[in-house]
């Protein structure tokens, strides 16, 4: 092989031609040719093997960016169950279906005191449900801006003395509050 071209490839190629034609030097079964290939066929997929290793240890690292920031806490004696969420939201949109501004008030206010225990059960932080809410990302929770607003109505309605709330105001607020524990899947 006066011809060596270890770059171009073609040192590769010619004695691979060589070995199938019987023309390598040594006799008919010369495997020189043949390590020689499986050497440079071994180097190319260990080169593949550490970039797919690599490609998947970036994937993994990227989706963990993904991830809720929460951590959910299950114990059976510590999470409020479904069905009992969802009978306290029955018993809150019967009281809001009374019909009077004094109902409508105490329902906005037990409701935003379900969706309270229920993000200090799942183990959001804060003290109030107002730092729980302004610790919370809309990767975590979905409707967490229709949360913000039902709780200023409700910080309106506990802290604004004479505060007048109409029953399309309120009745939006419950939406908001259900749409969060359905998000949640409490209710």
């Amino acid at each position: 092989m006066e011809n060596f071209d270890p770059i171009g490839g073609g040192f590769l190629v010619q004695g691979i031609v060589d070995f199938f034609s019987g023309k390598s030097g040594g006799g008919a079964w010369d495997f020189s040719t043949i390590y020689s290939i499986l050497a440079f066929l071994k180097v190319i997929f260990i080169f593949f093997l550490v970039l797919f290793v690599c490609g998947i240890i970036y994937v993994i690292y990227e989706f963990r960016k993904l991830r809720p920031n929460y951590k959910l806490v299950y114990n059976e004696n510590a999470v409020p169950q479904k069905k009992v969420t969802k009978s306290h939201w029955g018993k809150i949109m019967a009281r809001f279906g009374a019909g009077t501004e004094s109902d409508w008030r105490l329902a906005i206010v037990e409701a935003d005191s379900l969706v309270d225990e229920v993000f200090k059960k799942i183990g959001f932080t804060g003290e109030t449900l107002g730092e729980r809410i302004s610790s919370i990302t809309p990767n975590e929770v979905h409707s967490i801006a229709e949360l913000r607003d039902a709780h200023k109505i409700r910080n309106n309605l506990v802290h604004t003395p004479g505060y007048k709330i109409s029953r399309e105001e309120a009745e939006r607020a419950l939406r908001h509050y259900q749409k969060v524990l359905e998000e949640l899947e409490m209710i």
